[in-house]
């Protein structure tokens, strides 16, 4: 009896595959397209974070000419340093993320901006160079989620550790 109800009911869904777009299940041709999508989303991300974490062990530190803190909500200028160690200390907790976040509800609270000189190009005089903005950090208001982007390329990430948002937090106050 039990055999019965097994095979009948293996009947039906075999029955049921082929016309599950009839009952407005998605067909295994749509199944697999969604997924192929998601697969592909995920190498972007991934990618992405290996993008970043380059971008960031690459970062010449004794090239950053400052960083400066502002309040994010008004802009107004908390905080510049120019101290090389502190820059770097504050930055190190970063190099070690690689778990990705969503955008907190919470408010944007600082806002940090790492500036250094732009390279030297051939015949062009170093009264000349630039200051550029390499990195742009944000953090928000009760939260480990930290927003970095690479203003110089254009990627932007979430990323969550509670280390590095209490380190920068900490060059703010």
């Amino acid at each position: 009896m039990k055999a019965n109800l097994a095979i009948a009911a293996m009947l039906a869904a075999a029955i049921t595959f082929p016309l599950s777009g009839c009952f407005g299940l998605p067909s295994m041709e749509e199944i697999s397209t969604q997924a192929s999508d998601l697969a592909s989303q995920a190498e972007d991300v991934a990618s992405q974070a290996q993008e970043l974490a380059d971008t960031l062990s690459n970062v010449e530190w004794g090239k950053v000419s400052r960083l400066v803190i502002k309040d994010a909500e008004t802009g107004e200028v908390v905080r510049e340093l120019t101290d090389q160690a502190d820059i770097e200390r504050a930055f190190s907790p970063l190099s070690g993320i690689s778990g990705l976040a969503a955008e907190p509800d919470g408010s944007p609270e600082y806002t940090f901006e790492l500036w250094q000189p732009e390279t030297q190009r051939l015949g062009q005089s170093a009264d000349d160079l630039n200051e550029i903005m390499v990195l742009e950090v944000t953090i928000y208001e009760g939260s480990p989620v930290v927003m970095i982007e690479v203003s110089p390329v254009g990627l932007s990430l979430h990323l969550s550790s509670q280390s590095a948002a209490d380190a920068l937090r900490a060059l703010a106050e």
